[in-house]
Formats: C-alpha cells, sequence, structure tokens
C-alpha cells in the first residue's frame, strides 16, 4: 500500500501523546537505570552512601552523587558498586543528549566494570553480585545501543549475555529480587517488538512476555532493596493502558513518585506526562510549571525541553493556540540534532496557523527535517514531515479546525462535548460537503473515538464499520487501526472471535502509518 498522509486535526491524535510518553521514557529510562543493586555481604556504611546517591540522582544532583560513588571507590577498590554507578552516569547523559564521546565513555567504564566483575568471577563464580553487576552492564549496554540506533549485532549480543547471565543469578539466588527488575524489563521490551523486527529474537535468543514482565517488576518493587522506586516508574508507565480501559494505576504510581520525592523536577515532569496521557489537562500544567520552578540542578536543559513540550501540548488541548505556540517556542531552543521534533514543529505550524499567522506557520512547516533516523521511531518524523509539506500547499480548512475541537474536548476528558460538535457537523449537513474517502474516513474515526470514550460502544461499532468500508487514497492508515478499535470493542462485548477477526484483519494491511505503533498497542492490549 502506499504510504499515508494525514489532515491537520489529526497532529493532536493519540499519537501526539505517545510521542511525548516515548520521549519521557527515554529520558526516564536513563535516570532510573541507575538505581540496580545488591549487596551478598552488606556494608551499612556503603549502603547509606550508595542510598545517599541515589537520592542525589532522583533530585538531579549527579556532581554530589558521582562525589559518593568515587569516595566508595577509593575505600574499596574491589567493590563494583563505585564503579557501576560512576558508569551508569555516562549512561544517563548519553541517552537524552545522543552525544558520540560520552556514548564511549560510557562504554568505556561499563567495559571496566565487567572486567571487574570477571575477574572476581574467576576466583568466585557464585559470587552474586559480581554476576549482577556484570549481568546488568551488559543490558544496559545492549538498551543504549539500541535506544541510540547502534550496531544491532552488538546490542544483540549484550543482550543475550545480560538476560543469560540474570536468568542464571536469579536460578542460584531466588530472593536477589533487585534482578527482577532488569528480567522484567526485558521480557516487556522484547514483548512489544513488532512483527518486522521479530528476526531480532532470533539473535537475542529469548521471547518476551509483557504480563511475565509486569509481575517481574512487581515483585522488584515490592520485595527489591533498591529498586524500589525505578520499578515504580516502570510500573506506572507500562500501567498505561488504551484511554477507555479507565485504569488508574499508572497515575496513582506516578503520583506516589511526586509525593516521595516532592522536590524532583524529573518526577513532577513525568507526572505532567502521566497526567496528560489521561486528560487531566490542569493538573498536567500545574506539575509542568512545577517542575520548572525545582530546575535548579543537573540537566536544566533537558527539564526545559520535556517540561514545555508538555506545557504546550496541553494547552493546545484548551485550544489556548497562543500559549501553545509560546511553550512550543520554547521547546524548540532546546532541542539537539538527534532529537525527533518534526511533531513539535509542525504543531508550533498550526498554533501560529489557527492564530491567524500563516506566515509564522509556513516557517515552522518549512523547517521540519527530511533526514530520518532509520528505526522504528522514524516512522513519526517521517508522518509530520508529509503532513507539513501538506499545509505548505493548503492551509488549515474549517473542517479541519471543527475536528481539531473536537478532539481537544475528547482527549480532555469532555467526550459528550466533543460528539457535540461532531453531531453538529452532521445535523448541520456541513459533513455532506466533504464527499471524499480521506474526509469521511477522518471524520468517522474520530467520531467512533468520541463515542468510545463515552461509553457509547454500539455507536462506536458504527462508524468504525463505516471506516473500514472507504478507500481513502492518503488517509489509509485509519483502516487497520479502525480494525483495532472494533477487536477491542468486540472483546469487551464477550464476542471473543469477532475480536480476533479484527485483530487479523490488521496484518492485511501492510506499510502504514504507525504500522509498528499499533502492533505494539495490540501486543499490549492482547496481553494485558
Amino acid at each position: 500500500m502506499a504510504r499515508n498522509k494525514i489532515k491537520a486535526n489529526s497532529v493532536v491524535h493519540n499519537k501526539f501523546y505517545d510521542k511525548l510518553m516515548k520521549y519521557l521514557l527515554y529520558f526516564l529510562a536513563s535516570l532510573i537505570f541507575f538505581l540496580n543493586t545488591n549487596y551478598a555481604q552488606s556494608d551499612p556504611a556503603a549502603d547509606r552512601e550508595i542510598l545517599e546517591g541515589l537520592n542525589d540522582i532522583y533530585n538531579l544532583k549527579f556532581d554530589d552523587a558521582q562525589k559518593k560513588f568515587k569516595r566508595l571507590q577509593i575505600s574499596d577498590p574491589d567493590d563494583l558498586k563505585g564503579f557501576f554507578y560512576e558508569s551508569l552516569i555516562y549512561f544517563y547523559e548519553a541517552m537524552p543528549t545522543r552525544d558520540e564521546k560520552i556514548f564511549e565513555k560510557y562504554l568505556e567504564h561499563s567495559e571496566n566494570v565487567i572486567e571487574r566483575a570477571e575477574k572476581i568471577l574467576d576466583k568466585n563464580e557464585n559470587d552474586y553480585d559480581a554476576l549482577y553487576y556484570k549481568g546488568l552492564s551488559h543490558s544496559y549496554r545492549s538498551l543504549l545501543m539500541l535506544s541510540l540506533n547502534k550496531s544491532l549485532m552488538r546490542a544483540a549480543s549484550n543482550g543475550n549475555d545480560g538476560y543469560r547471565i540474570l536468568s542464571s543469578l536469579i536460578e542460584k539466588k531466588p530472593d536477589y529480587y533487585d534482578a527482577y527488575m532488569g528480567l522484567g524489563l526485558y521480557k516487556i521490551a522484547i514483548g512489544f517488538v513488532p512483527e518486522k523486527f521479530q528476526w531480532l529474537l532470533s539473535l537475542i535468543g529469548f521471547k518476551g512476555n509483557i504480563k511475565e514482565g509486569m509481575s517481574l517488576l512487581t515483585t522488584s518493587m515490592q520485595k527489591g532493596k533498591f529498586t524500589k522506586t525505578d520499578s515504580k516508574v516502570f510500573l506506572s508507565l507500562f500501567s498505561l493502558k488504551e484511554r477507555e480501559e479507565d485504569d488508574r494505576n499508572g497515575l496513582e504510581l506516578s503520583g506516589e513518585l511526586v509525593s516521595e520525592y516532592p522536590g524532583s523536577a524529573v518526577f513532577k515532569v513525568f507526572y505532567s506526562g502521566i497526567l496528560l496521557q489521561y486528560g487531566n489537562v490542569d493538573e498536567a500544567i500545574s506539575a509542568a510549571e512545577d517542575a520548572l520552578k525545582l530546575n535548579t540542578n543537573s540537566f536544566q536543559s533537558e527539564i526545559k525541553k520535556s517540561a514545555n513540550a508538555l506545557l504546550g501540548t496541553a494547552y493546545f488541548r484548551l485550544n489556548d493556540f497562543q500559549k501553545a505556540a509560546d511553550h512550543f517556542e520554547e521547546y524548540i531552543k532546546y532541542v539537539n540534532p538527534e532529537d525527533r521534533y518534526n511533531v513539535y514543529l509542525y504543531t508550533l505550524g498550526i498554533s501560529q496557523e489557527l492564530n491567524g499567522n500563516r506566515d509564522k506557520a509556513l516557517e515552522k512547516y518549512k523547517n521540519v527535517r527530511n533526514n530520518f533516523i532509520n528505526e522504528r521511531d522514524g516512522e513519526l518524523d517521517k508522518f509530520f514531515y508529509r503532513l507539513a509539506q501538506e499545509k505548505i500547499k493548503k492551509p488549515v480548512s474549517e473542517f479541519d479546525i471543527l475536528l481539531i475541537k473536537g478532539l481537544n474536548l475528547r482527549e480532555s476528558n469532555k467526550p459528550d462535548e466533543a460528539i457535540k460538535v461532531y453531531e453538529d457537523l452532521i445535523d448541520s449537513k456541513k459533513i455532506d460537503r466533504y464527499k471524499n474517502d480521506d474526509d469521511l474516513i477522518r471524520f468517522y474515526y474520530d467520531y467512533g473515538l468520541a463515542n468510545v470514550y463515552n461509553k457509547n460502544p454500539d455507536k462506536a461499532i458504527e462508524y468504525f464499520n463505516r471506516c473500514i468500508k472507504l478507500n481513502p487514497e492518503n488517509e489509509t492508515w485509519l483502516v487497520p487501526h479502525s480494525y483495532f478499535e472494533l477487536g477491542k470493542l468486540y472483546s469487551k462485548k464477550g464476542d471473543k472471535k469477532r475480536s480476533e477477526e479484527m485483530f487479523e484483519k490488521i496484518f492485511d494491511y501492510d506499510n502504514f502509518d504507525f504500522e509498528s505503533f499499533l502492533e505494539m498497542r495490540l501486543a499490549n492490549f492482547v496481553n494485558k
């Protein structure tokens, strides 16, 4: 099938939230991967030093944390802990900055940890801490290589080693609960691998299982010595379900993090993103603003970038396009060349156009980039590049504006008001002006989602069934996505056979927008 294009209203579709959450996931993953350790024979003084260092990290006081880890290295050169944590400082810096020199620095330091662990294991193959730090170092090397689009072969090799070592550790010592987090994350991550990346699993050598991974994370959160907080972060992210499921677990867990670390700017940003995902726009704004007030320590640029992206989106949801534009302009100041920023530039352009400034909008549309990263995340930049090219040729229409208004209401927990916007289009006969399948499928799909959120499944089914009967030229991606929505609806009605039929129809389509993302949503839904 031809790759699809999409009209202006879809800029604020759920994918926009998913991009934000994806960004936050990478940002927070790099922070919380610091916090994995355990001790076969614990030194109380060293424990306190580690705990204080971890608190520094949560509060983005990296220089203070590094001093503590250096002191541990000096006081006990044979203890891996200080070296392990110092290596992860470079991991944390490399993940969001994507700086090649910092990436190489992390590889150098993590290799030092692995070599030290191997020397210990040569003397005692059952040294649990040495197994743990060696396995975890291999795991982080794999995760960082995958995140930064490095060699898949090297990433697969390190991932295989890390998983094998951590699995062996748990077999030998089942109560080494902190190791459960690393295994849980890998189980979940591999469980989300889309169909076209399944070949990678044969290289890594193990299969994913989302449900099992969640169980492992829960164990590390409840019983781990130093992984309670980081496990809670990941559980709050992976607990996010389809919006209509109204599962509050992710929101509650992220709220607990803010309560436990009131001075942490990064947890405020994280909480803001979760609130936005749940449609709690005003609370999301408050949390993001709090993050900016607390932003006095390390990674100030990353906090400013994240918080302003969230604030821009939140104000867009409130149809306050001037404030949205102001925050997106602030976000752009902090992007680096490796950021996938087309979504924000395009939304900034839409905001300017809705403010009545077509010239500023054109400037933003023309600045989106077309040099894409050839990995799964690259589909987002490509998607918004195409949108920008379309908007350069054709400004936002009255129809686009109405759909944007309806979508913003729907995604702000006001589905009944959104439905009124769509029904006014029907009652006024305005929808009759839009006879082509591309416009009709946009309307039918959005109206169907509003009814899903408003707990009117029969009406939703009616309009998603209309979607799958259309033959759009540019909006083809909405057809398989409509099959997904139908599969969910039939599942909730208890019609398992029909639900499975709808899900199977998704795979009749190929090379459509957000194909990998849809497969991940499907995996999450069927494995919940």
